[in-house]
């Protein structure tokens, strides 16, 4: 792997767990990112390798890139003991936890838990809930073809058919009530984009009613796939936060 950044591997009850780590834990803040459905931890090196010096943790769920796919477990609650083992296997400082998509939900069923940990949390294009995949989801998204790729390359489908049989419905924005660290929302507002913004004017005001700290920032040329618009600016403000999480917690 390139530069520092290290790929690693965690065994959570019999599942391994891949995750990338860039650069050892420091005094700046540590950035944690919890990536999509079909999304494997190396989705996520193009952001950490902007980010110079950076502690960066990045995992790839069950069944997703170099994780292993178990039988069963597949809820969100099955996917935050994934989170949870990567962070208890490594050291982390005033972490900045990052949810893009469906990674929002296991992101959020972590902190709801462990408020205390996140000194900033950023919620990227997605609702503060954990959604029951429709039947035939799993084949959708299997079949599916993003940037020339067939997702299949990211995700087994294995993996697809576990949540959609297993997943449950779980909304989060009264246990956002106990969040006492800053909120950044990320939203897509391109409505000319082919993917378009998960985030509607009334999971906004969800959000907005459940987060007493809370910016949110709009990617005009973006719809949901904001790393992929708009990786420039999504990388700019990321740096702000993490700089303003870095001298606040001093």
């Amino acid at each position: 792997m390139e530069g520092n950044i290290i790929r690693k591997i965690v065994n959570n009850n019999g599942t391994e767990i891949e995750y990338y780590v860039s650069n050892e834990v420091n005094e700046k803040s540590t950035l944690i990112l919890s990536m999509g459905i079909w999304e494997p931890a190396i989705r996520a090196l193009p952001l950490i390798s902007r980010l110079t010096g950076r502690h960066c943790i990045a995992l790839s769920y069950r069944g997703r890139g170099g994780s292993s796919t178990p039988k069963s477990g597949f809820d969100w609650s099955d996917h935050v003991s994934d989170l949870a083992c990567v962070i208890g296997n490594e050291p982390i400082n005033k972490p900045l936890f990052l949810g893009f998509s469906k990674g929002v939900s296991y992101m959020l069923g972590y902190l709801v838990a462990n408020a205390e940990i996140a000194n900033g949390i950023i919620i990227v294009d997605y609702p503060g809930i954990h959604s029951k995949l429709e039947k035939g989801a799993a084949k959708f998204w299997i079949n599916m073809i993003y940037n020339g790729i067939k997702l299949d390359n990211y995700v087994t489908s294995d993996a697809l058919e576990g949540i959609e049989k297993e997943s449950t419905y779980k909304e989060f924005y009264n246990d956002l009530n106990n969040v006492k660290c800053p909120v950044w929302i990320f939203r897509g507002t391109d409505l000319e984009s082919d993917i378009q913004s998960n985030l509607t004017a009334e999971d906004i005001l969800k959000y907005e009613g459940s987060i007493k700290e809370l910016e949110i920032i709009n990617f005009n040329y973006s719809g949901h796939m904001i790393f992929d618009e708009e990786l420039g600016k999504a990388t700019k403000h990321i740096k702000d936060i993490l700089k303003k999480i870095d001298i606040e917690s001093r």
